[in-house]
């Protein structure tokens, strides 16, 4: 009769350091959108704005672009890597970049 192979167990010291352990390279470079209820969006990471009007706003967050539609469209801001939009969002759209 066959035995069943055990799965080795990690060991607490290897299991914690993996637990508190750095995030992968890149990590923290990696665009961000933040959607929130009172019509406030603020990306960070943005590469740059490929089209604007006051429906919509389409954004090159490197290696992809999001889409935002809505009503009343404003920039309130850029700088640095921070962008941050005012308006009602009713639909947003990512695609990879061609």
């Amino acid at each position: 009769m066959k035995q069943k192979r055990r799965a080795k167990r990690e060991s607490p010291k290897a299991y914690f350091k993996r637990l508190v352990g750095q995030p992968p390279a890149g990590f923290y470079r990696r665009p961000i959108l933040h959607i929130q209820r009172g019509g406030l969006v603020e990306v960070e990471g943005c590469k740059g704005v490929l089209l604007y009007d006051e429906n919509r706003i389409r954004l090159d967050m490197g290696g992809w672009q999001v889409s935002l539609y809505g009503d009343d469209l404003t920039l309130c801001g850029i700088g640095g890597r921070m962008l941050t939009l005012k308006g009602r969002v009713f639909r947003a759209e990512f695609s990879n970049e061609e």
